[in-house]
C-alpha cells in the first residue's frame, strides 16, 4: 500500500505544478488561510468577564448555579413562565418547590431581599422628603378631594406614613376630615412592630380615639412591606380600595 500512496502523492503534486491555472490559484489561497487563521478569538478576560457576569445573576439572589438553572427551566418550559413572567427567581422556585425545606429556604432568602430592598427605599424617601419640602413647602403631594372618593367607588383608604414625617401628618389631617365616614388604614412604615410607638404617634398627632375605636380607623404596621410593593417608596402615600379589591393611587 505504501508505493501505490507515494505515486498518487506524486502525481498530484505533478499536476499541480505543471498546470498554469492551478498555478495562479496557489498564491491566492495563501490570504484565505491567514484571514482564517486570524479570525479574532474570545480573550481569557472576555471569557472571565463573561463568567463573572453569568454568576452575577445568581450572587445577586443569593442562589446557586443549579438553582438559577432550575429557575430558568420554570420560567421557559413550565406554565410559572406563561403565568407569571415577570416574577422574581425567589418567589418563582419557592411557589414551584416540591418540599417544605425547599419552601422555607426560599421563603427566607426572600424575606432578606425583601427587607433589604425596603430599607435602602426608605433612606432614599428620608431624603427625597427633605428636599421635596425644602423645594415646594406648600405643595400637596396627593389629591385630596379625589372625585372617586366623591362618588362613593372607595370603600376604604389606605395610607402610608413614617413616624418622623411631619408633612405626612398634615396631608393625612386633611385626608381624615374629607373621608368622613370612610374607613382609613394608617400603615407606618418605620414602626419596627412595636406597638407602643404606633400609640404614642397617634396621640402626638391627634388620632381621633372614637373612630379608632370604632374601626373608621385603624393603626397599622407594615409587616408586609406593602409600602415598597404599592407605593414604590413613595410618602407620603394614599391609596383607594374599591369594591372589587383593587388599589387605586390617590396619588399624583
Amino acid at each position: 500500500m505504501k508505493p501505490v500512496k507515494s505515486l498518487l502523492l506524486f502525481s498530484f503534486v505533478s499536476l499541480s505544478l505543471s498546470s498554469p491555472v492551478l498555478a495562479d490559484l496557489a498564491p491566492q489561497n495563501t490570504p484565505l488561510t491567514k484571514q482564517i487563521t486570524s479570525q479574532p478569538q474570545i480573550s481569557t478576560q472576555q471569557q472571565t468577564q463573561m463568567t463573572s457576569s453569568m454568576e452575577d445573576k445568581w450572587t445577586e439572589w443569593g442562589l446557586t448555579e443549579q438553582d438559577w438553572r432550575q429557575y430558568e427551566t420554570l420560567m421557559k418550559q413550565g406554565a410559572r413562565g406563561i403565568w407569571t413572567p415577570n416574577i422574581d427567581p425567589l418567589t418563582a422556585l419557592g411557589v414551584e418547590a416540591n418540599t417544605e425545606e425547599e419552601r422555607m429556604h426560599y421563603a427566607r432568602l426572600l424575606a432578606k431581599k425583601e427587607f433589604e430592598r425596603a430599607e435602602k427605599e426608605i433612606a432614599f424617601q428620608i431624603a427625597y422628603t427633605k428636599i421635596f419640602n425644602e423645594l415646594y413647602p406648600d405643595t400637596l403631594p396627593f389629591k385630596v378631594g379625589d372625585s372617586q372618593i366623591q362618588s362613593g367607588n372607595i370603600r376604604r383608604i389606605i395610607y402610608f406614613t413614617r413616624i418622623d414625617c411631619k408633612a405626612c401628618v398634615i396631608d393625612m389631617m386633611k385626608l381624615l376630615n374629607y373621608a368622613g365616614d370612610t374607613q382609613v388604614d394608617i400603615y407606618v412604615v418605620d414602626s419596627k412592630k412595636d406597638d407602643s410607638k404606633i400609640r404614642d404617634w397617634a396621640l402626638a398627632n391627634h388620632i381621633n380615639v372614637e373612630k379608632v375605636k370604632k374601626r373608621q380607623i385603624t393603626l397599622n404596621h407594615d409587616t408586609n412591606l406593602s409600602w415598597a410593593k404599592y407605593a414604590k417608596g413613595k410618602m407620603p402615600a394614599a391609596f383607594g380600595i374599591d369594591g372589587e379589591g383593587q388599589w387605586i393611587s390617590l396619588a399624583y
